[in-house]
């Protein structure tokens, strides 16, 4: 480009014969053959130097792209209980191995030193020695706290989505969990999402807006789940949500445990057996965490999915046995 506009301007000054309107029109025309073609694309935040228009993602796919919306959305203030918790106990373990790898050596080398030297004498010198089993104790208290304060955050949900169930009956019984942001327990930035809603000239919460499936397959800390793959841990939750609560999942106040379905845990299994298994743990304060359409889906895809089936096999079960007794006594009277 620079070389043709040098030889241009040369060929001017040398005498060329491009004068008034048709000396401007010859500068332009060159001007634009040396420029390639710039077109601007909205959804790319850049110049393309080409005579077609991309984009990112084309319509038609995000059309088709199944969407999800959200069944359950942890309080966001109570986060600091467990933000504390983890970032108490971390202190405390920092500490006692502080406690255990520089203060105990060091004060002990020192009295060692001093006695060595006949500064001291033998009984002051084991006034000053410190017992590194205490230290050790304390570390491993220590340890077992913080052990247990990372894995109640790293369990703890923050949000679970399950998508719209469409005409044909896709997207049933999926799930998609989100957990905090270790270090400082953070929530996803998907659910900071707003909305703006012309009509009520207001912006929609998450509560009310439709999640894509790529918006939640790009945070790390959200994991989907196939239909009938997450369940819940104890029996007696799944009683209590069916029979006590009648269908009310929101009424299952307090921690509530979730595992895999391969995780096989049973009746017969205690209650470490049940901590070791599960995945999640699904704390739920008020009714207002649950949305209010979310009962029957987190019913359905968490207590009904295994325990109906087991329900109506026993039941089954005890009616063919009755059946079977019934005909024994009719054919028994008949012979009678």
């Amino acid at each position: 480009y620079h070389f043709k506009m040098i030889r241009f301007f040369a060929a001017t000054a040398s005498g060329s014969r491009c004068r008034g309107r048709g000396h401007l029109d010859g500068y332009y025309r060159l001007h634009r053959a040396a420029q390639p073609p710039f077109v601007f694309v909205s959804q790319i935040d850049t110049i393309i130097p080409t005579g077609r228009s991309y984009s990112s993602t084309s319509k038609s796919e995000q059309d088709h792209e199944r969407k999800w919306k959200l069944l359950y959305h942890r309080n966001p203030p109570r986060t600091t209980y467990p933000r504390a918790l983890l970032g108490i106990s971390s202190f405390n373990f920092t500490y006692w191995s502080w406690y255990c790898m520089d203060f105990t050596p060091s004060v002990n080398a020192a009295a060692n030193a001093k006695a060595a030297l006949g500064q001291i004498d033998a009984a002051t010198l084991e006034r000053l020695l410190i017992d590194p089993n205490m230290g050790y104790v304390g570390l491993g208290m220590a340890s077992i706290i913080w052990l247990g304060s990372f894995l109640y955050t790293k369990q703890l949900v923050s949000a679970i989505w399950a998508p719209i169930v469409t005409s044909a009956g896709e997207g049933k019984s999926a799930l998609a969990v989100s957990t905090f942001k270790l270090p400082f327990l953070r929530e996803s930035k998907i659910l900071q999402k707003t909305v703006y809603d012309p009509e009520t000239n207001a912006f929609d919460h998450v509560e009310n807006i439709e999640f894509t499936e790529s918006e939640l397959r790009s945070e790390s800390s959200v994991q989907i789940y196939a239909p009938g793959e997450l369940t819940l841990s104890e029996e007696q939750r799944k009683n209590d949500a069916i029979v006590k609560f009648d269908g009310e999942f929101s009424k299952l106040k307090g921690h509530v445990a979730l595992r895999t379905d391969g995780d096989g845990a049973g009746e017969s299994d205690g209650p470490l057996a049940n901590v070791l298994k599960q995945k999640y743990l699904l704390e739920i304060e008020s009714e207002q965490e649950i949305m209010p359409s979310a009962n029957t889906t987190l019913l359905n895809t968490l207590v009904l999915k295994d325990y109906h089936l087991k329900v109506l096999q026993e039941e089954g079960r005890k009616i063919s046995k009755k059946a079977e007794s019934m005909k024994g006594r009719k054919r028994f009277r008949k012979r009678r």
